[in-house]
């Protein structure tokens, strides 16, 4: 299965969170959330640090699982998905890349080999273009980059398994501006392509120019699900300042 007869299409994928909590170690992070998030827009989960909001995320594509309540994903059961085919489905990038030992190219084929697509040279470079890493890096070991250069991987290997949702957890927090950028622009390009993107942000600037939609958490409570305009119409300069002041997610 080739890159160039692979485009993005775009997905009745939905999840519906119905009375969701997540307790570890006797204290709870996440209380009784219920929403839908809708596909066609990209969604950002916003919230003062320690509301849960990686929590929410990795609740997703379960990294994590709820200790209560349920989760559907395209109207089935979260439960009853395989982990590794709903993490086909459902890719993630976190703030920190977990690459493993080895090549670019081993990486970004370690997934699609799995689900038996076969990518030539070619469609690699191409993956690798959409987070601005050079084609000569293909087979370079992943303990000679930099830490932007690893975080352009990692998107890059959950860009190979070709989902149909991105998860995003703070995925530039780590990085210098410049790798920031490559990363913003991958991510409103992949928008436009039809993706379906869910974004954990501490950043107002990426809160603007990336999202449509905001979901906003507090003390592990969803507070308010709201176009991002209307947002930043409702809510003064001072408090919205308190949503993002923080670049230490809590968990």
């Amino acid at each position: 299965m080739s890159l160039q007869n692979q485009e993005i299409i775009p997905t009745n994928c939905l999840f519906s969170l119905k009375a969701v909590d997540f307790t570890i170690n006797g204290k709870k992070i996440l209380s009784d959330i219920s929403i839908d998030l809708e596909p066609g827009v990209v969604t950002g989960i916003i919230g003062p640090s320690g509301a849960g909001k990686s929590t929410l995320l990795s609740l997703l594509n379960k990294l994590l699982s709820p200790t209560g309540g349920e989760i559907f994903f395209d109207g089935r059961n979260l439960s009853s998905f395989p982990s590794q085919e709903l993490r086909k489905l459902v890719g993630m990038v976190q703030q920190r890349p977990h690459l493993f030992a080895g090549t670019i190219r081993y990486n970004l084929e370690y997934g699609p080999k799995i689900w038996q697509i076969d990518y030539s040279d070619e469609d690699l470079f191409k993956l690798m273009s959409k987070v601005a890493l050079p084609a000569d890096f293909l087979d370079r070991e992943i303990d000679g980059l930099s830490g932007g250069e690893q975080q352009r991987v990692s998107f890059a290997r959950s860009l190979a398994n070709q989902p149909c949702v991105l998860l995003l957890d703070e995925p530039t927090s780590a990085l210098d501006i410049i790798s920031s950028e490559i990363i913003e622009n991958t991510i409103k390009q992949l928008a436009k392509e039809g993706m379906k993107i869910i974004i954990v942000t501490h950043s107002l600037q990426q809160t603007q120019d990336l999202t449509e939609q905001l979901l906003f958490l507090k003390d592990g409570c969803f507070i308010e699900k709201t176009s991002t305009i209307d947002f930043f119409k409702k809510y003064d300069e001072e408090e919205i300042r308190t949503f993002f002041k923080s670049k230490t997610e809590g968990k």
